[in-house]
C-alpha cells in the first residue's frame, strides 16, 4: 500500500546498478534512485526489472517527478 508520504511510479525500468543507486527510466526521464529511497511495495530490484517503484514523496518532488494517482 502506498501512503501520502510516498510516490508510486509504474512501468519503471532499472537500466544500471551503481551499488548504492539504480539508474531508472521513469517515463522518458532517466533518474538515479538511491537504494535507501526505495520503499516497500516496489517491484524493481535489479538491472532489467520493470515494474512499480515506490519512493518518498520528498525525493520524487526534489528530482522533479510527479507521483501517479492512486
Amino acid at each position: 500500500m502506498v501512503d501520502v508520504e510516498t510516490a508510486m511510479f509504474r512501468a519503471v525500468e532499472v537500466i544500471r546498478d551503481a551499488g548504492a543507486a539504480f539508474l531508472c527510466l521513469i517515463g522518458a526521464k532517466q533518474v538515479w534512485v538511491p537504494l535507501t529511497e526505495i520503499r516497500y511495495g516496489s517491484e524493481v530490484a535489479q538491472i532489467g526489472h520493470r515494474g512499480r517503484l515506490v519512493v518518498s514523496r520528498w525525493f520524487a518532488e526534489n528530482i522533479g517527478l510527479r507521483r501517479e494517482g492512486i
